[in-house]
């Protein structure tokens, strides 16, 4: 009777080879997605769904390492296992193929709540190519299931527990920008205190802003009513302004995630409902009655996320409806919202995602802090404070 390694041997691994070569080149593929920048881990709104959800979240990484990488050396080492020809080693590669593949579509169906075809494939291409070493040495003598179960679990211990507990990746990014559009007028348009980012010319005093007028550090922020990192950021700024009180102001610049009044947005990006009516009920607000957008500005971002409608009742308790309604008629709203969602596609190179905030200078904060208190503590070592 043949060996048990001489049965071994004759074992056909083509499939183990083929499964684990396709394995290998989309873990490749996706590697190189994340080292480009492609897909990052910046938190936002706006984003283009699907693998952008998902290969930034935190469980795309182990320990600050991208699992596309692992799951690539891991692939080229089930490839070498099989010229190997050692059994044992191969069953328990096997095993930890079905376990990360159910870990991962578990983190995408409860967790990131989104799906990416590519990390699908991959998962996919696990399990057929754990079924192939399966089949491909079933008939080649006995093995301790328990031996080989025991060396899995190990592994997987430890990549499940390093996503759980191990450290997060940053959500935001300060990255430097330039303006490759031309300069809007309607920006710097009128008299007053004018500041410039990037090369382009903004005059605080006829754009909406919060904050005093003559603060030393003024903010410019792109944003989306509808959007809950928008919102969040909302927070942080509330509480750098409360810390360090008339040393900020921020320019508002709603530039809504919609189609319809965004020809700019990619066409992955779905629309966000109400995103114009409350940008432009904002900025009328701003026109009718400059004292009162502060109020206005924090009642939109209300959640749930209000309707059109219930945005306008809203905002009819705090200006005169019918000046509300004349405001709304001015050209000049939906001409700024054009020119903000200009400049958010050039300072998309970096990330799609919102919110933007321009810092001084050629900076920009990309996303959103993962605490209001690290995001305080940027600004504070940025500025000096």
């Amino acid at each position: 009777m043949p060996s048990k390694r001489r049965t071994l041997s004759k074992a056909n691994f083509f499939l183990v080879r083929a499964f684990a070569s396709i394995g290998l080149c989309i873990t490749g593929y996706l590697l190189i997605m994340k080292l480009t920048g492609e897909i990052s881990s910046i938190v936002g709104c706006g984003g283009e769904g699907g693998c952008a959800n998902v290969l930034g979240s935190k469980w795309s990484a182990w320990v600050h390492i991208p699992v596309s990488l692992l799951a690539a050396l891991f692939y080229a080492a089930v490839i070498a296992l099989s010229f190997q020809r050692s059994r044992s080693l191969l069953i328990s590669s096997a095993l930890i193929l079905i376990g990360a593949a159910l870990w991962f579509m578990g983190i995408m169906t409860y967790k990131i709540e989104s799906f990416c075809p590519w990390c699908l494939a991959t998962h996919i291409t696990g399990i057929l190519t754990a079924i192939s070493i399966f089949v491909t040495t079933r008939r080649t003598g006995p093995i301790s299931w328990t031996a080989c179960s025991i060396f899995a679990i190990a592994p997987l211990s430890v990549l499940i527990g390093g996503q759980i507990w191990g450290p997060e990746p940053d959500t935001h990014a300060i990255s430097e920008y330039a303006a490759k559009t031309k300069n809007k007028p309607i920006h710097q348009r009128g008299s007053g205190r004018q500041l410039t980012y990037g090369g382009k010319i903004f005059n605080i005093a006829q754009l909406p802003f919060i904050g005093p007028a003559d603060a030393k550090h003024v903010f410019v922020k792109y944003f989306d009513y509808t959007c809950g990192s928008c919102r969040n950021m909302e927070e942080d700024l509330d509480k750098l302004m409360e810390k360090h009180p008339g040393k900020f102001a921020v320019v508002l610049l709603p530039t809504p995630l919609n189609r319809e009044c965004n020809s700019n947005l990619k066409p992955k990006i779905e629309n966000h409902p109400w995103a114009c009516e409350l940008a432009k009920l904002g900025l009328a607000a701003w026109r009718a009655q400059p004292e009162s957008f502060p109020e206005v500005h924090k009642r939109l971002f209300s959640r749930p996320i209000l309707t059109g409608e219930e945005a306008r009742r809203e905002i009819s308790r705090i200006i005169p409806k019918e000046k509300l309604t004349q405001s709304l008629k001015d050209p000049w709203i939906n001409d700024l919202i054009k020119a903000n969602t200009e400049d958010h596609q050039t300072l998309s190179a970096q990330s799609v995602v919102m919110p933007k905030l321009l810092l001084v200078d050629t900076k920009v904060f990309q996303g959103v802090a993962k605490s209001s208190d690290i995001f305080v503590s940027a600004m504070e070592k940025l500025f000096g404070l």
